[in-house]
């Protein structure tokens, strides 16, 4: 794992996004040590408060990893996920937290490559 100062909370999908992490670990891909994945079962069954908790709670940046559209395990989860990441991004703007700071992606399942590189590419963007 690469050295990183930053704090990254990831939460990921049960199902491709956590296959993806997975991936990358069976494959011995790196991403930077300050990454924390969290897994849930599903983006669509966030709230934005705990979105929101995960910077109050120190966190320097927040990604959110499901389904590419039309791929959801549940069939719902990827248009809930984009209200609630709207709902989050709005919140966090009145709460002045930049814009670069929170980011939803979505992976295809087993695709370890690109969750290393998405996970990489984003803690690049908060460190600046």
């Amino acid at each position: 794992m690469r050295e990183s100062k930053e704090r990254i909370i990831v939460f990921t999908c049960n199902w491709n996004a956590y296959s993806s992490l997975e991936a990358a670990g069976v494959e011995g891909l790196s991403y930077p040590a300050g990454v924390h994945p969290v897994k849930v079962m599903c983006l669509g069954r966030l709230h934005p408060g705990l979105i929101l908790k995960a910077f109050e709670q120190g966190a320097d940046g927040v990604l959110l990893l499901g389904c590419p559209p039309g791929e959801c395990h549940y069939g719902f989860g990827n248009r809930r996920a984009e209200e609630v990441f709207a709902e989050a991004k709005e919140l966090a703007h009145l709460l002045g937290i930049a814009d670069e700071r929170l980011r939803l992606d979505w992976l295809a399942a087993g695709d370890g490559k690109a969750f290393a590189e998405k996970v990489t590419e984003f803690v690049g963007q908060i460190a600046g």
